[in-house]
């Protein structure tokens, strides 16, 4: 007798049910019961096994996940890094900006002292007409600084301009 695949099988009885893959004898009914549960359970298992491998879309599904999950960890820890970065430079260039303001103040200081030092006998020496026109014209300066800032940058502008034009 020949089976389907072209070899010879040798004819004799079927195994009986008292006989088992492993070659051991279960002694009793419910052995035979739960050696066929366990069989099926591995069989299940194997199955879901062989699914899982031909599940292209599932396993790209999981693969992406994967990724993503990977990705946004790693973002994580780099905002992490940048924030802490960011405070020690933010610090660094504050503690820069009140030495640097400290440096102005002191330059400003020497300069506004040199400056009355020179103009103070020049001050002493006009007459007195002058020092109120002086001092009416500064306080003017002052209240209207924005508009007086606006008609020098337009002056200097219209300068600028002129001289290219005669330029070319």
């Amino acid at each position: 007798m020949t089976s389907g695949r072209g070899k010879k099988g040798t004819a004799g009885p079927p195994a009986g049910p008292e006989t088992v893959l492993d070659g051991t004898v279960p002694e009793d009914e419910q052995e035979l019961r739960e050696e066929i549960e366990q069989t099926r359970e591995q069989l299940g298992e194997t199955v879901e096994e062989l699914v899982a491998k031909t599940d292209l879309k599932g396993r790209a599904q999981a693969k992406a996940a994967d990724l993503t999950k990977r990705v946004k960890g790693r973002t994580a820890r780099v905002r992490a890094k940048a924030t802490e970065r960011g405070t020690g430079v933010r610090s660094h260039v504050a503690a820069k900006n009140v030495t640097g303001r400290q440096q102005a103040r002191e330059a400003s200081g020497a300069a506004k002292a040199q400056l009355q030092a020179r103009a103070a006998p020049v001050w002493e020496a006009a007459p007195e007409p002058v020092r109120r026109i002086a001092v009416k014209g500064a306080s003017a300066a002052q209240r209207r600084r924005v508009s007086l800032m606006v008609t020098a940058a337009t002056l200097v502008a219209g300068y600028v301009v002129l001289r290219w034009w005669r330029k070319r």
